[in-house]
C-alpha cells in the first residue's frame, strides 16, 4: 500500500502523489482495488435471450400439438396472445426500470388495454370491468405509495405519476354510468378509494403538485 511522508496517511490505488498535499508516495501500489463486476446491461440481454428461447420452445410445442390434435379446437392461439400479452408487460417494465414511477404508470396503461382486449376478444363477459380494473388499479396506487416511501423519491419525481395512478382510478365510473356493470362494489370501492387518495395527495402535497403542473405547463 502506499504512504504519505508529509500527511502520514495511507493511500490506496496506484496513485503517484498524496491527493492531499501532493508530495509523491512512498511503497507499492495497489491493483484491483474494486471489485470486478458483471455489467447489468449482460446480466439482462442474457436472462431475456433465455426467456424469448423458453417463450419460443412452448409456442413451438403447443403449435405442434394442437395442430396434431384439431378436433381440441385451436387454443394454442390462446397460447401465443397470452405470450405476446407477457412480454408486452415484460417489455414495458425493462424499458421503464430506469424510473419505477414511470414503469408504474406504463405498466398501468398496459395491463388495463390487453385485460380490454381479452375480454373483447372471448366474448365480453365484462370481468375486465366488473372486477380486474376496479381491483387492479388501486392495487397500483398502493405500489406506487411502497415505491415513493421505499425510494425516498422528491415530490418532482413523482406527483405526475402518482396523479396519474390517481385519476386512473375514476375511470370505472364511466361503465358505471352507462350502466355496463354486473357488480357494482369493487367500482365504488376503487372510486372511493382513489378520492381518499386525491384529498390526501391534495392536502399534503398541494402546493408541490401546483407548482409541477406549473412547471410541465409552462405556465
Amino acid at each position: 500500500m502506499l504512504f504519505c511522508e508529509q500527511c502520514r496517511v495511507h493511500v490506496r490505488g496506484g496513485l503517484h502523489r498524496c491527493p492531499l498535499c501532493q508530495s509523491p508516495l512512498t511503497g507499492q501500489p495497489e491493483e484491483n482495488v474494486y471489485p470486478t463486476l458483471l455489467p447489468a446491461k449482460k446480466t439482462m440481454r442474457l436472462l431475456l435471450r433465455l426467456a424469448a428461447l423458453a417463450t419460443i420452445v412452448v409456442a413451438v410445442i403447443c403449435s405442434a400439438v394442437n395442430f396434431s390434435l384439431p378436433e381440441t379446437g385451436w387454443w394454442s392461439v390462446i397460447v401465443m396472445a397470452a405470450l405476446a400479452s407477457t412480454w408486452l408487460v415484460l417489455g414495458v417494465t425493462v424499458h421503464k426500470r430506469g424510473s419505477p414511477m414511470k414503469a408504474i404508470v406504463w405498466q398501468l396503461s398496459a395491463i388495463s388495454v390487453i385485460t380490454l382486449l381479452w375480454d373483447l376478444c372471448t366474448g365480453f363477459a365484462g370481468w375486465s370491468l366488473d372486477f380486474v380494473l376496479p381491483i387492479f388499479i388501486p392495487c397500483v396506487q398502493l405500489a406506487a405509495f411502497i415505491v415513493v416511501v421505499a425510494l425516498c423519491l422528491r415530490p418532482a419525481e413523482y406527483l405526475f405519476c402518482m396523479t396519474f395512478c390517481i385519476l386512473a382510478g375514476f375511470l370505472p365510473l364511466i361503465p358505471l354510468l352507462c350502466g355496463m356493470l354486473g357488480t357494482l362494489h369493487p367500482t365504488v370501492i376503487c372510486v372511493g378509494v382513489s378520492l381518499v387518495a386525491l384529498a390526501g395527495l391534495l392536502l399534503f402535497k398541494g402546493r408541490e403538485l401546483k407548482d409541477d403542473a406549473v412547471r410541465r405547463l409552462h405556465l
